[in-house]
């Protein structure tokens, strides 16, 4: 079993015969938007996800053996043009998006337990790619990993800990300042 796999899910793969899907799920200021590859509505964890068929788009998603952030492309395109300054306006940098590898049963249509989740990161650069009557709306998103890149502007004061609700009462810092002048001395006495 790979990685963090259900059961299920690895059964389902190593029959060989299945239908992959994928659920995504952006969060807006109108409030999160999802879909899956097939046609109609599907649920996975007790959410709707409107089916995009051919409509929808994602880039290659890709990981390498170093720990570094790697983005993704969602796109959705048929958007009719009058939408589209609404689809734009609610998109907004830094929110959440993911993304779920599922798997139909294929006798029964019925999704297979729970799906991988191959991606989660932040939406960065919106683009629209307009048409006649429809356009496209594309999402970059950056892996969760980028938080790891920006550089943490903390100090080691008393008031730098107090500010942080989890330390507002610890005192340890306090004696911080008066490191500064001390002498310690080792090695042997005279």
């Amino acid at each position: 079993m790979a990685r963090n796999l259900t059961s299920a899910f690895d059964t389902a793969i190593q029959q060989g015969t299945i239908h992959p899907i994928v659920f995504v799920k952006i969060n807006t200021s109108g409030g999160d938007v999802r879909v899956w590859t097939g046609i109609g509505d599907r649920t996975f964890d007790s959410e709707t996800y409107i089916g995009t068929g051919t409509l929808g788009g994602i880039s290659i998603v890709s990981e390498a053996t170093d720990l570094s952030a790697r983005g993704i492309t969602f796109s959705l395109s048929g958007i009719p043009s009058d939408l589209l300054s609404t689809a734009l306006g609610q998109v907004e940098h830094g929110r959440l998006c993911q993304m779920w590898l599922g798997l139909l049963d294929t006798s029964t249509g019925a999704l297979v337990a729970d799906p991988y989740e191959l991606f989660a990161g932040f939406s960065d650069v919106t683009a629209i790619t307009e048409e006649a009557e429809t356009s496209t709306i594309s999402i970059q998103a950056e892996n969760r990993l980028i938080d790891l890149e920006r550089p943490r502007i903390r100090r080691y004061t008393s008031e730098d800990q107090k500010s942080d609700a989890a330390n507002s009462t610890d005192l340890g810092f306090e004696f911080v300042p008066g490191l500064q002048d001390k002498v310690i001395s080792f090695g042997k006495s005279g």
